[in-house]
């Protein structure tokens, strides 16, 4: 009789690991929270190692930068080597640690990359990190399990030398809900002089920071400061043109007063949130899963709350996620701002033909 307790998270759990309420037949992997999450930090600094490495020697040798456009009309589809490097160190050694059974979905991956990897070595992964906040937890069948990561969220700022917006992301969906998750900042003062912060988040169970000191403001500091021309409240969008995006800021101003502030980079918008520097984040498009994974689970293990463009629940992660799902974007609000702010502010989004005329196209199969 092969079966096993499985853990249930659900939204927003306040007692996560009390939980122990569904049994199914398990065959597979079986995975605990903990030494997880452990291995996710471990790897997300090592892309952080890796970035910084092609950074220095990009500082070295005269800023000299491999960039490759995936799409030559856009600037945010930029590859460097550095993408490459961290997502083969992420990647490579978590597949190391647990083996073929575990999904991961990077940003980066290609029809070459597993081969790659299959020709490299890598140390083990630390799995003890949290041995003692957590504990032993009940087991999770890999099947319901999928690491979700971004190499380098912010390449395009990478490329422009913005490097304070540049991110490392690994975040853990289960059961297609983001839970759990990792946000690497190798240069959080945007030189090499400081070591990297890392900020790990579990749903329920609350964050914790690693490394140097995290030293944000209002953010970029220098500029937003200036209550005359940028009043608070803060709403942080990237600078698309889009029509939709274009509304969505002078919706957000009209109804709740206040500024835009630019943040690049979707997990950099989406920490400004969690982080209490910007009272929302909006953004109606992302790459992909591997955007959100990290940076909603640890708003959500901060107190914040995360919906899509239109008000809705993140199902990007979910096998059966609707069509055109990276095009539904997100609303992200920080910790101590009400529920029903984050309701409202939505239901303004909404209501703008704008977002109308958009969300008809996005959902146009």
């Amino acid at each position: 009789n092969n079966t096993t307790m499985l853990l249930h998270l659900p939204k927003h759990a306040t007692a996560l690991f009390l939980l122990v309420l569904t049994i199914v037949p398990c065959n597979g992997l079986q995975l605990q929270i903990g030494p997880l999450l452990s291995t996710c930090v471990n790897a997300c600094q090592r892309g952080c190692t890796e970035i910084r490495t092609v950074q220095a020697s990009r500082e070295k040798n005269g800023n000299n930068l491999k960039v490759e456009l995936k799409d030559a009309q856009d600037p945010r589809s930029a590859l460097t080597e550095a993408d490459e490097a961290a997502q083969r160190a992420i990647i490579g050694s978590l597949r190391a640690e647990w083996g073929e059974e575990l999904r991961i979905v990077g940003e980066e991956d290609s029809g070459d990359f597993e081969t790659l990897l299959a020709g490299m070595t890598f140390d083990p992964l630390d799995r003890d990190r949290f041995e003692d906040e957590i504990g032993e937890t009940a087991d999770i069948d890999s099947s319901l399990v999928t690491i979700f990561v971004d190499p380098l969220d912010g390449t395009r700022e990478f490329v422009e030398g913005r490097l304070e917006n540049c991110q490392v992301l690994v975040g853990i969906a289960i059961d297609g809900e983001a839970v759990a998750g990792v946000i690497g900042m190798p240069f959080p003062d945007g030189t090499l002089e400081t070591e990297p912060t890392l900020i790990y988040g579990l749903d329920g169970l609350g964050t914790g920071v690693i490394g140097s000191l995290l030293a944000r403001g209002p953010y970029p500091l220098e500029r937003n400061i200036d209550g005359v021309k940028y009043p608070r409240p803060h709403h942080a969008t990237g600078d698309s043109k889009a029509e939709v995006m274009e509304a969505c800021r002078q919706g957000a101003i009209r109804t709740f007063g206040g500024s835009n502030v630019i943040y690049g980079g979707a997990g950099n918008k989406i920490l400004a949130a969690a982080l209490g520097e910007v009272a929302c984040s909006i953004q109606h498009a992302v790459g992909g899963a591997w955007d959100l994974c990290a940076p909603e689970a640890i708003l959500k293990a901060m107190g914040g709350e995360m919906t899509d463009l239109f008000g809705e629940e993140i199902a990007i992660y979910r096998d059966d996620a609707p069509p055109n799902c990276n095009k539904r974007g997100y609303i992200a609000t920080p910790p101590g701002s009400k529920a029903s702010f984050h309701k409202l502010l939505a239901a303004h989004m909404v209501a703008l033909p704008e977002v109308q005329k958009y969300r008809n196209e996005v959902e146009k199969i």
